[in-house]
């Protein structure tokens, strides 16, 4: 005997509809109600529509009160500056060097060659080593073919091209000691931060993007300062270089800090939690780079160098050639059919094989180039190039989202095209909990559509 349809209404639809009922599942409560009609003698009365009562006053308030979709110049132009915080600082900090040189440079004021290079220095690799999730290189680790793309890409390949370019320019009256730091720019290991930032943007691999911010941090301050010491050289006409106190001061100043910053993370990790939500260690510890940059650059400007205007220019068109060049190589590199990356793997391998870090950067230029006046000159390629890479990176995110989105779209087109897609999907119709649940397609690490049951539990 059929059950009363006030009670069929109440059940389950899983365990009491056809396939083809199911489908109506989805509609709105009129189409539902339309067909519940089928078995009963009259239609559905329309609810009454609801008559406004407000006055043309009160709607007035009414839309005033509503919130603006469409926000003003000035907001879109405020979210940017406070988006780029850091740029603006960079050049506040290069002004105000250069109104009072002697309060920053060393052995002046406030005495930065100890207070600067040691202290900041110091504290600036302890929050980065406080910050460094190491933890995940051992779940990550069978990712080894983006880990040699990305490291061989970062330390082996940028800094041969800028070694040729350099090489290049060199042939030309180009000032010397920027055509050194453009050098050096290219020798530095990827970011620490923004990389994997911007590759979550994208809807990129950011598990492979944030370990290989790690290990091309640690790599870098061994790697960097050999291929800054064997592309680059002495700048200008200062001591020569001594490689045994550049690594002694790097494991003083980097290597210890780092340590003990992943110390404090492993044996004190609630504290860590209660800083984190406190105080943001990304945002003291970029402060603390700005004021290591104001010093740099109080050194330059104290001993009165000057670069000319169209030098810097050029190095402003140079950097940005060079990181649209490494950007469209990683690209192309990423999407050799034999080492089947996917799509959201490419956007880690741009956004890590491309950029430059002045966090490690700028320290090790301070400690190699230590006592030369013109560290402020060698450190202007790599700031201008971390500046363009900030903003050309923001508008590759938004293409990079785009190309991940629609072609997962149409990968999933496909799926559903393929005849084993078929084969597979028509015992799933004969359940209704299968059915009601449906099927998913996800894209494996070797780029190639695999076919799986999404459990209804899930």
């Amino acid at each position: 005997m059929a059950e009363p349809l006030t009670n069929s209404s109440q059940a389950d639809p899983a365990s009491a509809a056809s396939p083809s009922d199911l489908t109506h599942v989805a509609q709105d409560s009129f189409l539902v109600s339309s067909s519940l009609s089928s078995d009963s003698s009259r239609s559905p009365t329309p609810p009454p529509v609801a008559k406004d009562h407000a006055t043309p006053t009160q709607r007035g308030l009414a839309t005033e009160d509503a919130p603006n979709t469409n926000p003003s110049v000035w907001t879109k132009i405020w979210a940017f500056v406070c988006k780029h915080w850091f740029l603006e600082g960079l050049g506040c900090v290069i002004l105000l060097a250069f109104a009072w040189p002697n309060l920053g440079k060393k052995h002046g004021i406030i005495r930065a060659d100890i207070t600067v290079s040691y202290v900041v220095v110091a504290l600036i690799f302890i929050i980065s080593g406080m910050s460094l999730k190491t933890k995940v290189l051992l779940k990550s680790m069978v990712n080894w073919k983006m880990h040699i793309l990305i490291q061989g890409f970062s330390l082996g390949i940028t800094p041969v091209i800028g070694l040729g370019v350099g090489r290049l320019l060199g042939l030309s009256s180009f000032n010397d000691t920027l055509i050194k730091g453009l050098i050096i720019a290219t020798s530095t290991p990827t970011t620490i931060s923004s990389n994997v930032l911007m590759t979550k943007q994208a809807n990129g691999d950011e598990a492979g993007a944030l370990t290989n911010a790690v290990i091309g941090n640690i790599l870098g301050v061994f790697i960097s300062p050999s291929l800054i010491f064997a592309y680059a050289g002495q700048v200008g006409n200062g001591t020569s270089l001594d490689y045994k106190t550049t690594f002694t001061n790097l494991t003083i100043t980097v290597v210890a800090p780092l340590i003990v910053g992943q110390l404090i993370q492993i044996l004190l990790p609630k504290v860590v939690t209660f800083v984190q939500k406190k105080v943001s260690l990304p945002i003291v510890n970029s402060s603390m780079l700005l004021v290591l940059v104001w010093s740099v650059f109080c050194d330059t400007f104290s001993e009165h160098i000057e670069v000319d205007a169209g030098s810097i220019v050029s190095i402003l068109f140079l950097d940005l050639a060079l990181f649209c060049l490494f950007s469209s190589l990683c690209f192309v590199a990423s999407r050799i059919p034999v080492l089947g990356f996917s799509r959201p793997a490419t956007v880690a391998i741009v956004m890590c094989g491309a950029t430059k870090t002045v966090a490690l950067g700028i320290p090790m230029i301070n400690i190699i180039y230590s006592g030369s006046p013109l560290i402020g000159v060698v450190s202007t390629p790599l700031l201008i190039y971390h500046a363009e890479q900030l903003v050309v990176g923001s508008f590759l995110v938004n293409w990079l989202k785009v190309w991940v989105d629609k072609h997962a779209k149409l990968d999933e087109e496909r799926l559903l095209s393929l005849p084993v897609a078929n084969s597979l999907a028509a015992p799933v119709e004969t359940s209704s909990s299968s059915t009601l649940s449906g099927t998913g397609s996800h894209e494996n690490h070797d780029g190639d559509v695999a076919v799986e049951k999404v459990n209804s539990d899930h």
